[in-house]
């Protein structure tokens, strides 16, 4: 949870340092509808991730990490299909670092 938190908070951060500034001249919208649709494309950008995380990573543990065992009638999966999901998931990770770091 408080890791969670730390995250989001860093992320909006970083998404709102990276909007232009608006102009002094109150007239000026340009710039705020600019920022809006940013914003817009970044929310959604999030969610997409969010919402493909389980439908890429769900099949990977499946073939990577299914057993035969079970306990209480539910599917136990082996360390490799774990160890399949946050190797991809690092991949991410690194990927992201690697593309934020021209982002001044």
């Amino acid at each position: 949870g408080g890791a969670n938190g730390m995250y989001l908070t860093m992320d909006t951060s970083l998404a709102v340092d990276t909007l232009r500034l608006s102009s002094t001249n109150n007239n000026d919208t340009s710039h705020k509808k600019e920022n809006a649709q940013l914003l817009g494309v970044w929310g959604v950008a999030g969610f997409i991730g969010t919402a493909l995380g389980p439908l890429v990573g769900g099949p990977l543990l499946y073939i990577f990490g299914k057993t035969d065992e079970e306990v209480d009638g539910e599917m136990v999966y082996s360390i490799r299909g774990y160890g399949v999901v946050l190797g991809l998931s690092a991949f991410y990770y690194i990927c992201s670092a690697i593309t934020l770091r021209w982002i001044r």
